[in-house]
């Protein structure tokens, strides 16, 4: 467009000059006509800017990392033709977006052209390079004149289907448990207790009249339009410490860290799953609210997926804050996976507070915070904070090495 603008700049300016320094009528009328051109290539393009109908099509919605193929489509209603339509492409990276503002986010363009009264089909790849819930719109479609000079708006009420989204899965990993760390997990048991109930939905302890402040959720529906009164369902009490793995994805997190640590809660709960060991996944959604799921299945694996991929950045030790004042599990083993910036010594003041007291306060009976990276100097205060350590990649944090691992 700048290239036929120059070019008819000069166009201008020949013909002004030879207005100016002929009297013949020709180059009179020859000027006029050259100012008036851009004027009707206007009004030649107009009615294809208001016939315009486009659309976006989506052809896999979950997929791997790697192209992606967006279907842009539509129809040119007008009888005439358009020698160049623009559409502009948005896509945004929700995993990891903290106040509106997402870590990921590019613009593409396409240019068409577009037969009179025929439709059209493009087909566009998008490179996905990092996992997560990748947000698709088309921001604004343009027609150009048949100059090449402008480029004139379509009406966004001409748009159908003009946003999507993809979600995009973090690679396959490979994670297991020792022998050792089996009974701890409970992989080797499935014993509940007679004489007190639990959490875990999967087992019934008893069945009860409903009684203020009784979970909704525990409402067994169909028994209590039976008879005629509400029954409440009590969960079991596992006697094997149950897993509970707790996310936190830090607002400094870059792309790469938060799809290593998805990638990680992943391959342990295929692991865990694989010998059906229920285990549960828990975050902090955008509102703030703690979101948990026990893990017994593919299908509920796989329900969880959708929000997983939307992770919403955090501030540090949000999360963990979040689960210890709305949980008290003395009997699970509470991982809590962290991308990000790990510990701030002398900083993280309360943090340091809440991890010395998470077993005395009954949150859970053991912690081991997994991050991706961890010094020395890190991994010495948090021992001493009676939490362990355990990096994303299954190896322990060696204490004789002086360098970063």
């Amino acid at each position: 467009m700048t290239g036929n603008r120059i070019v008819y700049f000069y166009v201008v300016l020949i013909s002004f000059s030879l207005f100016v320094l002929s009297d013949l009528y020709l180059f009179h009328l020859f000027f006029i006509f050259i100012l008036l051109l851009p004027a009707v290539s206007l009004l030649a393009v107009l009615p294809v800017s208001r016939a315009l109908r486009y659309g976006m099509e989506v052809e896999d919605d979950i997929l791997p990392k790697g192209d992606c193929y967006v279907a842009i489509t539509g129809k040119n209603a007008s009888l005439l033709p358009c020698a160049c339509a623009r559409i502009r492409l948005s896509r945004r990276n929700a995993l990891g977006r903290m106040d509106g503002r997402y870590t990921e986010s590019s613009e593409e363009s396409v240019r068409l052209s577009l037969a009179p009264g025929r439709a059209f089909s493009h087909r566009l790849p998008l490179e996905m390079a990092h996992c997560g819930r990748v947000d698709l719109s088309i921001l604004r479609v343009e027609v150009c004149d048949l100059l090449g000079l402008f480029f004139l708006p379509v009406p966004k009420k001409n748009g159908r289907s003009v946003s999507g989204s993809v979600y995009v899965l973090p690679e396959l990993q490979s994670r297991t448990i020792e022998t050792d760390d089996a009974a701890d997990l409970g992989l080797d048991s499935a014993t509940y207790s007679t004489k007190k109930p639990g959490n875990d939905p999967s087992e019934i302890f008893q069945l009860r009249d409903y009684r203020e402040g009784d979970a909704r959720h525990s409402i067994h529906w169909k028994l209590s339009a039976r008879m005629d009164r509400l029954i409440v369902r009590e969960f079991g009490l596992p006697l094997n410490p149950s897993l509970h793995f707790l996310l936190e994805l830090r607002a400094d997190a870059d792309s790469a860290a938060a799809e290593y640590m998805l990638g990680t809660v992943l391959a342990f709960s295929e692991y865990l799953m694989a010998r059906n060991a229920v285990h549960s996944i828990s975050w902090l959604g955008e509102e703030g609210m703690l979101h948990t799921i026990s893990v017994s299945g593919a299908d509920t694996l796989a329900a969880a997926l959708h929000e997983l991929l939307a992770l919403p950045g955090q501030k540090r030790w949000s999360t963990l804050e979040t689960f210890a004042l709305q949980n008290a599990q003395s009997e699970t083993h509470l991982v809590y996976m962290v991308a990000g910036s790990i510990w701030n010594p002398g900083v993280d003041e309360n943090a340091e507070r809440l991890l010395e007291s998470l077993v005395d306060l009954g949150v859970c009976r053991r912690m081991t915070l997994m991050p991706q990276r961890c010094s020395v100097e890190q991994t010495r205060a948090l021992r001493s904070l009676g939490c362990e350590v355990q990096l994303m990649d299954g190896s322990i944090p060696d204490l004789t090495a002086e360098v970063e691992l």
